[in-house]
């Protein structure tokens, strides 16, 4: 069925890709009109909202396309990059070389894709070009229209955590959702990992898409979320510029970067406030741009588009639809996994709406001291199981849904009760921990082959039960993985700060500076945890010594 899928949509794309553009030297996009407003922006410098005025504009329904760009080229015979790397494989966008252009990348699908590979040097000549050609007023829009527009176009309730349409944001945008998430790894041995958020819905699509397949907002835009990271006109300047009243971009004389925004099928729904870098030398395969166009102040009706051009997208857009529906769903993922852990066995239960449509339940189980992770249970069709054979180590369980050989999403993880207590003096494997819910256990490509797990600490923390035979002085030295920038992390004892250790120098793992600590004799509970909003941290060991 992937086969008869995919080679129908290949056979699509290649007659769309050789569809004759001959007949115009441009195409016009089709507009929406945007109305005059207001919208509450975010202080990157404290936090706080500010109001911003915004003058009324025109903004391209579709995120600019193959085609569109294809009349640039032919026109001007524009020399774009040639080093775009855009190849997929297992280590995603890094399988390939810097070989992908405009027209020769692995997501120029069709004529109606949305093009990339093009930079922002080829994005800003393509609106100047256009321009002249029409006599009107191109650019590439600013982040505050950008944001305008997503904050009164109606679409809150997708996007907003809590918005009743949250499970439906498949409806209005192509984000890594059931379908790529089950394909990437079939097609192309690419797979999203636990550091991915998939969205629990079914877009239909693996890569970026056809322009324009799913819902508009009310001005009757499209793709704003979603389908490929759209990059603005404004320039980067220190992540935390405010914006010009009128909604206009911000603008520098030493621009080296600009402002990426709206995510991609490659990511989930992103943070509307926050801002992407793009360097202007930087080539990519998952971004690309879109057209405002300028009115001067004034309200206008919105442009039709190139009628050509409107046809092409319509028949894109049916083409691709046929596609979609001969792709099945998959279940809904199972939700609230529970727990009990007796002992000699671990008995699991959980909630699926899927449980009368003919749902099987799959049941993974991973230990946390060597990462090993095995399929203990498949074909379960009661919504509880018990572990007759449980792990001796701490284990972390989760469960999946299936419809035949379709899968949906994983559960929530929960592990068992299983309790280390650490001697000291002792190196403490941070793996070994006796709570951290939320820390995910790793291998490493990196470390000693004995010696290859460890724990990622990302925003969460894990706890460490100690036993101190000897009060008196130690050292605490642990193995982190550095990102290459400056960041700390503190080491509680019974809640209370015990130190706080910084990693500095080159990006990799190192072993840090061992740091003088007092210990009381006794019961512990040490507790490990990044110091920050967005801190990573990983953590290979933990070596407790007595002075």
């Amino acid at each position: 069925m992937v086969k008869k899928i995919f080679s129908i949509f290949v056979a699509i794309s290649c007659s769309q890709a050789f569809a004759s553009t001959q007949s115009t030297t441009y195409f016009e996009p089709p507009t929406a009109s945007i109305p005059a407003g207001s919208f509450m922006a975010k202080d990157h410098k404290n936090g706080d909202l500010y109001k911003v005025g915004v003058l009324p504009f025109q903004m391209a329904k579709y995120e600019l396309t193959v085609a569109e760009f294809r009349k640039f080229v032919e026109d001007t015979g524009y020399q774009a990059p040639t080093n775009c790397l855009h190849e997929i494989g297992p280590g995603w966008f890094g399988a390939g070389e810097k070989d992908g252009s405009w027209n020769n990348n692995f997501f120029n699908l069709s004529e109606y894709h949305p093009v990339v590979c093009i930079g922002t040097k080829g994005a800003e000549e393509y609106a100047k070009w256009l321009s002249e050609k029409s006599g009107k007023q191109y650019r590439l829009m600013s982040e505050a229209q950008w944001l305008y527009v997503i904050r009164t176009g109606g679409y809150e309730q997708y996007l907003s955590e809590n918005g009743k349409k949250r499970g439906q944001v498949c409806e209005i945008a192509n984000l890594a959702d059931r379908h790529a998430n089950a394909m990437t790894n079939k097609m192309y041995q690419a797979q999203y990992s636990a550091v991915y958020t998939i969205e629990d819905c079914n877009d239909r699509e693996v890569l970026s898409s056809t322009v324009g397949l799913y819902k508009a907002d009310k001005y009757g835009v499209h793709d704003l979320i979603g389908n490929i990271q759209e990059v603005v006109a404004d320039c980067y300047v220190d992540g935390k510029q405010r914006f010009p009243q009128g909604g206009g971009p911000v603008i520098s004389d030493n621009c080296s970067s600009r402002i990426a925004k709206g995510s991609s099928w490659h990511w989930e729904v992103p943070e509307i406030d926050r801002r992407g870098e793009m360097p202007d030398d930087f080539v990519a395969a998952i971004e690309g741009f879109r057209l405002v166009l300028d009115t001067n102040g004034e309200t206008r009706p919105a442009e039709t588009g190139s009628p050509e051009f409107v046809e092409g997208v319509a028949k894109a857009q049916q083409q691709a639809k046929l596609v979609h529906s001969q792709i099945a769903d998959y279940p809904n993922k199972v939700a609230d996994l529970k727990l009990e852990d007796k002992g000699n066995k671990v008995h699991l239960s959980w909630q699926h709406e899927d449980i009368h449509q003919g749902a099987t339940y799959q049941v993974i189980r991973r230990d946390l001291v060597n990462n090993n992770e095995q399929v203990i249970a498949k074909g379960i069709m009661t919504t509880s199981f018990t572990d007759q054979n449980p792990s001796k180590n701490k284990a972390r369980y989760k469960v999946f849904a299936h419809y035949g050989e379709r899968a949906g999403l994983a559960s929530n993880t929960v592990d068992s009760n299983v309790q280390y207590v650490h001697a000291l003096p002792i190196r403490i494997q941070a793996e070994a921990f006796s709570q951290g819910a939320d820390v995910t256990v790793s291998n490493s490509t990196q470390e000693p082959k004995h010696d290859l797990v460890f724990a990622n600490m990302r925003n969460t923390s894990a706890d460490y039960a100690i036993e101190v035979a000897k009060a008196g002085k130690y050292t605490l030295q642990p193995r982190v993985f550095h990102s290459g920038e400056k960041q700390s992390f503190v080491v509680l004892l019974n809640g209370k700060l015990l130190k706080e250790i910084m990693t500095t120098g080159a990006e990799g793992w190192q072993t840090a500076n061992a740091v003088p600590v007092t210990l009381p004799k006794g019961s512990h509970i040490l507790t490990i945890k990044p110091i920050g909003e967005r801190a990573r941290l990983s953590i290979n060991w933990l070596d407790v010594k007595k002075l």
